[in-house]
């Protein structure tokens, strides 16, 4: 018994301590206005994930402005209400560590009479002042990436330079992370995080994990003017997030070949040695219990031989 409430006690003093965590969601943020322009307070607006069927109803201040922080990345539906005033419905798209701005301006009319915007796209970024390259996980999919290695895709940011005087070894570096310097800064100045948690290599200043492109819901590359949570990076900051399942059922199934029948001959040996080089895998995500319960998986296997 005294061991119980031992370990009782230490379990409520871990879960009183301050917890840190690094930005793994995004936020919506907006105002209310009638069609003369002026604000619309206590408006009711109602935020539907429409993957994963997660409700968030708030109001919008006496200044019309409202903010719903804490959002997964994915696709949402914004519906906002107000007595004498049509409802407006707009699809918005939240990115990691990013704010999409969705403005509703109301119009007069009867209630039967309703605005519908198909999608919020924010054209320019006015909440902060990062320099910051993001992809969807679509478009990392869409990308030619070396080997399906996602750190390469650190090589399209401006002032991003391969390191030719240092690799790591294959044995200190299993799954082939590269070496980049940004900004001239060594690439021990980089930061990579995987779903908010830190995916670095203390000893080795290289990614831990380098995820399966097809299990990437974003990636977000950051160069300068990082938030101040992030001051441990002076290079380039990596945050990469892992898709999670939804209401439907979804994935993929991807395998890419290379053999010694396909290659081209080498024109000056007249030799084609034996190769066989194949990496495939796949994705599935499904829910578990609607509208609550989740799962996710993904797997890559590569496997080479050489005539070596």
């Amino acid at each position: 018994m005294s061991r119980r409430i031992l370990s009782l006690a230490l379990f409520a003093i871990a879960a009183s301590l301050p917890a840190f965590c690094q930005a793994v969601s995004g936020n919506i943020t907006g105002t209310v206005q009638d069609p003369a322009g002026a604000a619309v307070p206590n408006a009711v607006i109602t935020i539907t994930d429409l993957d994963r069927g997660t409700v968030y109803n708030l109001k919008s201040s006496g200044d019309g402005n409202f903010s719903q922080t804490h959002l997964l990345a994915g696709h949402y539906q914004v519906k906002v209400t107000s007595p004498g005033f049509a409802a407006f419905t707009a699809n918005a798209t939240v990115q990691v560590d990013a704010t999409t701005p969705l403005d509703a301006k109301l119009a007069t009319a009867n209630v039967q009479t309703s605005v519908e915007v198909t999608d919020a796209t924010p054209l320019l970024t006015t909440d902060r002042a990062e320099i910051a390259t993001s992809l969807t996980g679509t478009q990392v999919q869409q990308l030619p990436v070396l080997d399906r290695n996602v750190t390469n895709l650190l090589l399209i940011v401006p002032g991003a330079l391969l390191n030719q005087t240092f690799q790591h070894a294959a044995s200190e570096n299993p799954q082939g992370g590269i070496q980049v310097d940004v900004n001239g800064m060594f690439f021990t100045a980089n930061g990579f995080l995987l779903d908010g948690t830190e995916n670095q290599s203390a000893i080795l200043g290289i990614a831990v994990i380098n995820p399966d492109v097809d299990s990437l819901q974003d990636f977000k590359v950051s160069t300068s003017n990082y938030d101040a949570e992030f001051g441990s990076v002076s290079g380039a900051l990596l945050q990469a997030t892992t898709k999670s399942g939804t209401n439907q059922w979804h994935g993929s199934l991807f395998e890419f070949l290379r053999n010694n029948i396909t290659n081209a001959t080498d024109p000056f040996t007249q030799l084609n040695p034996p190769l066989r080089w194949n990496q495939f895998g796949g994705t599935v995500g499904a829910p578990i219990i609607k509208d609550k319960l989740f799962g996710f998986f993904d797997y890559q296997g590569t496997r080479r031989r050489t005539g070596g």
